[in-house]
């Protein structure tokens, strides 16, 4: 069953139609003609910079600047202390879907629908951004776009990846959120081909004056760039979540929230975003943001790059392969798993699909979600209706359903057994194995992200290193079950109480 399904992925992935060729393949000319001109983009940011002042954008200390590890980014100009205000952004230089020229247009065709979906504001602010480009020197942020498109053009984001290298992601998290993942909730870069057929290309057909004569061919190919703009520019602003792009703000590079140097506030008082400095920084040396405790298969998939030391890892498994690794240990229970993924269900835990993802701490620690679910799968058909027939108000019954020492000694076997089984098969959702993932960490070590000479290496260093930090969870989920510590009461967690109508809605 499991080879077949793995099968049945792999031969779904070969036939799915192209994510990046076409951006990738439409880029190629403007990315080789940014490499032979690195006057061209010191012109670009001198035009930026002059656009910052025209708009009352206020920078103090800090400047725009290259570096060899991270790329373009922001230094300090001269030394910095602690809570000083080093950038100050009005708000009337924001670019959001209602500052955009396509706010009207907007409005008309989505409404208040946009309101009910926080997926569907970004993805305006996206038809947004790509209305602002097709304007070119028209558009009152052209100076800025041209700043963010030339990096989405040299970054790394997964969107512009082409098939020979998406495919070194297969099996990770960043694969499955980019390429296959249709979650509402989760961030951009997400469902891109979907947005394009279902919202971006119905959006121009209605509105041809805004798309300026470009075929939709091209406004497809616009359509990658500006999806990579706003994943790796935008934030989300304010207690109301809007989406904008805030002008030098998405010019400072990441680093883990225990790193960063500088804080975000918005003074409601003076009507601007300020970027606050929260540790002391030596002149010439690189200032830091933080886009928060994101793991290395979240920050390849959003802002194309990863950490080689990120203290956020893990990885997620889906409850099918949780209920394939119990078949295996207990595979007596294939008789009874409607009925047990039924009450799984009706305590938050997954659903009848088979698709939600649990959680694996670095450390190898399962979720309460996998232990729940492997604790349901290893009972006894007598024991499984005892729990079905208990009341959780009742103390009495609910020590009853805790079971004796031979009962737990069983069930925590099967959990450890389990849990072992998914840790084996788990890892072989990978091309590439850790000693593969490994040799090509060490081989490209060092490889810089600003040359664009050593894009592919570049490329296959942070695959290699988002697989890694995967496989080497999923190997430590092994050994976490069966430490000499390990006592029972790990294994077995305590029964979910029934969901409240407040969380059933």
């Amino acid at each position: 069953r499991r080879s077949n399904r793995r099968a049945h992925e792999r031969e779904r992935a070969a036939n799915a139609p192209t994510r990046a060729d076409d951006w990738h393949s439409s880029t190629d000319v403007m990315r080789e003609r940014a490499r032979s001109d690195e006057r061209g983009a010191d012109a670009c940011e001198r035009a930026f910079e002059a656009w910052l002042s025209a708009r009352k954008v206020q920078l103090d200390g800090v400047a725009l600047a290259t570096f060899r590890r991270t790329g373009r980014g922001v230094c300090a100009t001269r030394d910095l202390g602690i809570g000083e205000v080093v950038v100050r952004v009005p708000d009337g230089a924001v670019l959001t879907s209602e500052t955009s020229c396509a706010s009207a247009a907007l409005e008309a065709m989505l409404g208040a629908e946009s309101a009910e979906s926080p997926r569907l504001d970004k993805e305006m602010l996206v038809i947004g951004v790509m209305c602002e480009m097709l304007r070119g020197s028209e558009s009152k942020y052209a100076e800025y776009l041209r700043v963010v498109y030339d990096g989405v053009v040299r970054g790394h984001s997964v969107l512009s990846w082409d098939n020979d290298e998406a495919v070194l992601l297969e099996g990770t998290d960043a694969w499955r959120d980019a390429y296959e993942n249709e979650d509402e909730e989760l961030d951009l870069p997400t469902m891109t081909d979907e947005h394009w057929k279902c919202v971006v290309k119905p959006f121009f057909r209605a509105n041809p004056a805004l798309a300026h004569g470009r075929p939709m061919k091209e406004l497809r190919e616009l359509h990658y760039a500006a999806t990579a703009a706003v994943a790796g520019y935008s934030f989300t602003l304010g207690d109301d979540e809007i989406q904008g792009m805030v002008p030098f703000w998405d010019m400072l590079n990441h680093a883990p929230p225990c790193d960063a140097t500088v804080r975000l506030y918005h003074d409601e008082k003076t009507s601007t975003l300020q970027m606050i400095t929260v540790r002391e920084v030596k002149k010439g040396e690189e200032v830091f943001n933080t886009y928060g405790p994101l793991r290395n298969a979240e920050l390849l998939r959003r802002y194309g790059f990863v950490l080689a030391r990120n203290p956020h890892g893990g990885t997620t498994v889906s409850l099918e392969d949780v209920v394939e690794a119990a078949l295996e240990a207990h595979p007596e229970v294939i008789d009874e798993l409607p009925l047990r993924l039924a009450w799984l269900e009706s305590r938050g835990i997954g659903d009848e699909t088979l698709e939600s993802r649990f959680f694996i701490h670095p450390t190898g620690r399962p979720s309460k979600e996998i232990l729940i679910a492997l604790r349901v799968l290893a009972l006894t058909p007598e024991e499984m209706t005892t729990l079905i027939d208990t009341d959780f108000d009742d103390e009495e019954q609910l020590m009853i359903l805790e079971g004796n020492d031979a009962q737990r000694t069983e069930q925590s076997y099967l959990v450890g057994a389990s849990l072992q089984f998914l840790s084996m098969h788990a890892k072989e959702r990978y091309n590439e194995t850790m000693r593969e993932s490994r040799l090509i960490i060490q081989m490209f070590a060092g490889v810089s992200p600003s040359d664009p000479a050593q894009e592919e290496r570049y490329r296959a260093w942070c695959a290699a290193i988002v697989r890694m930090g995967e496989q080497r969870t999923l190997s430590k989920l092994g050994r976490w079950t069966y430490q000499p510590n390990r006592c029972e009461d790990s294994l077995l967690h305590a029964w979910p109480f029934p969901l409240s109508e407040e969380d059933e809605e």
